[in-house]
């Protein structure tokens, strides 16, 4: 135990870092619903992992979805049973895979390679969670609901100054 303990404080004062602080990492906390996991698959290591899927930040992009993968035991479902989480490094960067067309062989079929980014886990928390930042389908059916509200209201003031005015033209 004690040879443990003075390992980490050599590592730490190589690193001119106390020795509580070389121990504990910063984390980001991912948050996505449970659309964006995918099925439990066992890798090449023997460690059971699932894919976690990266919304298009612009909804106008139809290329497929960026992945990335993380230990099955590092997801887990939020509170209300709604939404799933996972933790990473504050530091740390992820490998983001994108299935990409590349072309047709001879009899029609499309080829696929894969894309591979590198990203900083601080931009990955904010690919993840730009869904937050689009308007809901609720939204947009809201809105359309106080245009149609407003229009009729608008409408109806016309009507009623139109009807008036054939009652002063009628009674003249």
């Amino acid at each position: 135990m004690e040879e443990k303990t003075t390992k980490v404080m050599d590592e730490a004062t190589k690193l001119n870092v106390p020795a509580e602080d070389s121990q504990k990492m910063d984390e980001i906390t991912l948050k996505f619903g449970k659309g964006c996991v995918g099925e439990e698959f066992q890798g090449k290591d023997g460690n059971k992992y699932k894919e976690i899927l990266v919304p298009n930040q612009d909804k106008d992009d139809h290329r497929p979805w960026q992945t990335f993968v993380v230990k099955s035991n590092h997801v887990h479902e939020n509170q209300y049973g709604k939404g799933m989480w996972c933790k990473l490094p504050a530091n740390g960067s992820t490998t983001l895979k994108r299935n990409v067309k590349i072309g047709q062989d001879e009899q029609g079929k499309p080829i696929w390679d894969t894309e591979k980014t590198k990203v900083p886990n601080k931009d990955l928390k904010k690919m993840v969670e730009s869904y937050k930042e689009r308007s809901s389908v609720k939204d947009k059916i809201a809105e359309k609901k106080n245009e149609a509200a407003e229009k009729t209201a608008t409408s109806k003031t016309k009507e009623k100054t139109h009807t008036k005015s054939k009652s002063k033209e009628a009674s003249l």
